[in-house]
């Protein structure tokens, strides 16, 4: 337990282990909750949405130790997020969904610049732009409501919202998970040329 402690940077670790949950910060909270994950030298560790709550500064801290956990023991990560920009950041490989079902993965870097996905690509257009120069730039919003997900659209479950939706095609059939090569694949019939090129 010590050495776990010690490991998430929770020093002296003799202090913190007497400590229950009230009295520590959220960082701290989620230190803890990083050693009891790793305590058992797991080679996976799902993480749902570890920095969510956190301020800028911790997040940060908390992926630096996420790295670090995963360079010094070789451990893999499934991390959940709605945060693209720390996925960017953490993650080697990503998978997007929409209504609980894989849109679009493929390397981070390549499916976060260059999206294929009409709902990845909305998604992505919706992040704030830091820059002041662009605050009253008006962005285009993907129109309706996420779907129920005890009673989804057939076809694609994006379609209702879909710019590109192809009727008769798009709200029949799921599409496939299209391989693009490249370790891309997309789910969209946007793609099925594309698809059978590679």
């Amino acid at each position: 337990v010590m050495r776990a402690l010690e490991e998430v940077k929770l020093n002296p670790p003799e202090f913190f282990a007497s400590k229950y949950p009230h009295m520590l910060s959220g960082g701290q909270r989620q230190r803890v909750a990083i050693a009891r994950a790793i305590i058992t030298r797991p080679e996976f560790v799902v993480a749902d949405e570890p920095v969510s709550m956190l301020d800028a500064s911790i997040r940060v801290e908390i992926l630096l130790l996420f790295r670090e956990i995963q360079r010094r023991h070789g451990v893999s990560f499934l991390y959940i997020t709605h945060d693209l920009a720390t996925a960017k950041y953490f993650s080697d490989r990503i998978a997007i969904m929409y209504a609980g079902k894989v849109v679009e993965e493929g390397p981070t870097r390549a499916v976060l610049s260059e999206p294929l996905h009409p709902y990845t690509q909305a998604l992505i257009e919706a992040i704030p732009d830091p820059d002041p120069m662009n605050r009253f730039k008006m962005r285009e919003v993907v129109p309706g409501q996420p779907p129920s997900l005890l009673n989804p659209p057939s076809g694609c479950r994006f379609h209702p919202r879909c710019p590109y939706f192809m009727k008769g095609k798009c709200d029949v059939q799921e599409p496939p998970l299209y391989d693009l090569g490249g370790g891309r694949k997309v789910a969209c019939y946007l793609l099925e040329d594309r698809a059978a090129g590679s």
